[in-house]
């Protein structure tokens, strides 16, 4: 596997108000019928997209920044992390909004929610979940990425069970971006994208950890995705990255280094306003969410203005 042979088909979706220009914060997922699910740049309208006609459902919801989604046999899951960047005249302000976890249908009902657990780190901060899993036993676990920094257990019921800082990887985790589930011969572990660390973690459910994976090319880890004998790992700066179950981390494609601009992940016009930046086709600026199906294609997320969704050929 090498980059030359990994290209993408891009594919830009505006679904929500054209005028209103909203970032694009999303997580991404398939659902069993193998349509596309994601959130538009407005942030509380759910997006089903049929893969063969590129058709989109709008599904309005009470949500109001999802920023991950993950399908579950009888819904949808989607953390709220409660803020959101607005347009307001030529500039963008901050929108906050209570922070939530819940299920909705594909009316866009809620059908279940998680309640913030009564930990003394949430005294002074809300929970601000940015990653979500469904383990094979129905066991809900959540990253709670922009407030505490902890990976959260709960039920299928919704009751909260228990809390992991990853102190015991050596380092308590910092902004854990996302979480998924690895099934096991004996169970399943946890594969969690540890991004102000610049490290994959991968955790047993009774917090031990049993691999830790750092790379020159793990900079900024924030969607993850099984796929085939490893990991896919977009990275905010730019990159996709893969990690071998085998240790061995590849970079896949390699972004135009732009983090550091003023303005990033967006252009600037001449007044400093930010503006969609111009996508340059192959190139990525700020990936962010990311998923695969059984076919091996890729489909992933940036976060940028007005939204951006690309797809992805299998790598062979």
């Amino acid at each position: 596997m090498d980059s030359g042979t990994f290209t993408f088909h891009l594919s830009d979706v505006f679904v929500g108000d054209a005028k209103e220009m909203s970032w694009q914060h999303s997580g991404i997922d398939l659902l069993d019928d193998g349509h596309l699910v994601f959130a538009s740049p407005n942030g509380s309208t759910l997006v089903i997209q049929d893969l063969l006609t590129g058709k989109c459902q709008l599904i309005e919801t009470a949500l109001s920044e999802m920023h991950d989604v993950v399908n579950a046999k009888d819904g949808i899951w989607a953390c709220d992390i409660g803020h959101k960047y607005v347009p307001e005249g030529k500039k963008y302000v901050d929108r906050f909004s209570r922070s939530r976890v819940a299920k909705i249908d594909l009316q866009g009902k809620i059908t279940q929610e998680l309640m913030q657990p009564n930990l003394e780190q949430f005294n002074l901060k809300a929970w601000s979940p940015t990653g979500i899993t469904i383990a094979p036993d129905g066991d809900i676990w959540i990253a709670d990425g922009y407030s505490s920094y902890l990976i959260l257990h709960f039920n299928s019921r919704g009751d909260f069970l228990r809390s992991f800082d990853g102190s015991k990887s050596g380092q308590t985790f910092s902004c854990p971006h996302a979480i998924r589930c690895q099934v096991t011969v004996d169970g399943y572990e946890l594969v969690i994208a540890d991004r102000a660390n610049q490290r994959m973690i991968w955790m047993r459910p009774d917090g031990e950890i049993i691999r830790i994976e750092k790379s020159p090319f793990l900079t900024s880890p924030s969607g993850i995705t099984r796929y085939r004998s490893g990991f896919l790992v977009t990275q905010l700066w730019g990159t996709l990255v893969y990690v071998r179950d085998d240790g061995l981390v590849t970079e896949l494609i390699s972004g135009p280094d732009v983090h550091k601009d003023k303005g990033w992940p967006n252009s600037l016009d001449n007044s400093g306003s930010p503006l969609r930046p111009q996508l340059v086709p192959g190139s990525l600026i700020s990936p962010h969410g990311i998923t695969s199906n059984l076919a091996g294609e890729i489909f992933l997320t940036q976060w940028l203005i007005g939204g951006h969704v690309l797809r992805g050929e299998p790598i062979s």
